[in-house]
């Protein structure tokens, strides 16, 4: 389909729109029944029209997501995944190019979102680099995009295509590596063997970013501080967070008159610790079959 066709925008809004939702915790019974029920149909139609190819990767989400018994084995399984500690995957996907949590992909990630007019929830509990979060701002771009063609409002501060080159496609294949390793590890005791329909869904969702993501033109400068910036963020998820790191925070902190006392609670606890709860990200600007 010719990508300067509205239609052709509105639809791939659509398809990261649906993936999106299925990321999200599916607290409520009416998400069992779209993931089992529709999505794979729609993901299919969508696919099929947009030029994408995982039909391999589709029927095993169809047999995955058929094997969830009820929506609490699936709510269950989610949780196993990316909540309970301790956790195989995470769902905060700036942690796979940082190296840490809230670090300097999320702030970039922020910036992209307020060029673009998008405000944070305030009953938005979780950090702007959840993976849905991602995509349905990328979602939210096409929508904009076809708007724009249509000629009922501006092209958006960014195009969809770059959003997905400079974030997704960076942290996609370490997170298919550990959903990847789970499988094979045959995840937690209490989910041994268990059917994940989570992984299919990433690598579908690595054959839609294969296809739009586009890199952004740069001037030779910008391209050599952006790779400069990518490799260190890169060092440091390689290497992680040390105790040097630990200390010289601490010492920051310190300098600034700032409280420690959080740096002694493991990043995945310090939610419960200050008596937070995970609640789910913004509802879609458009009606979702898998609310």
């Amino acid at each position: 389909m010719d990508a300067r066709n509205p239609e052709s925008f509105a639809e791939r809004g659509e398809f990261y729109l649906c993936l999106a939702r299925a990321f999200l915790t599916p607290l409520q019974p009416e998400a069992f029944a779209g993931l089992r029920e529709a999505l794979a149909d729609d993901l299919a139609e969508l696919g099929e029209s947009l030029g994408y190819t995982f039909a391999d990767d589709l029927a095993d989400y169809r047999r995955a997501i058929g094997a969830i018994a009820d929506h609490a084995a699936l709510l269950r399984r989610y949780s196993g995944l990316f909540i309970a500690p301790p956790r195989s995957i995470r769902i905060n996907t700036g942690s796979y190019l940082d190296g840490a949590v809230n670090g300097g992909s999320v702030a970039a990630m922020e910036a992209a979102y307020r060029a673009c007019g998008v405000e944070r929830d305030p009953d938005f509990h979780d950090l702007s680099d959840h993976l849905s979060v991602q995509l349905e701002f990328v979602a939210l771009l096409y929508f904009k995009c076809a708007e724009a063609i249509e000629g009922e409002r501006a092209p958006p501060a960014m195009r969809a295509g770059h959003f997905l080159h400079d974030y997704v496609a960076r942290w996609l294949p370490p997170f298919i590596r550990d959903l990847e390793k789970e499988a094979r590890d045959g995840g937690t005791l209490t989910h041994a063997s268990a059917p994940n329909p989570y992984l299919p869904l990433a690598r579908i969702l690595a054959a839609a970013v294969a296809h739009d993501a586009i890199a952004a033109p740069v001037s030779a400068a910008e391209q050599r501080a952006h790779n400069a910036i990518s490799k260190a963020r890169h060092d440091r998820a390689v290497r992680g967070v040390t105790g040097e790191d630990m200390a010289l925070i601490a010492r920051k902190l310190r300098e600034k008159g700032l409280s420690i006392d959080h740096l002694a609670i493991a990043p995945e606890l310090r939610d419960e610790a200050q008596g937070l709860t995970r609640k789910q990200p913004p509802s879609p600007r458009r009606g979702s079959r898998y609310e």
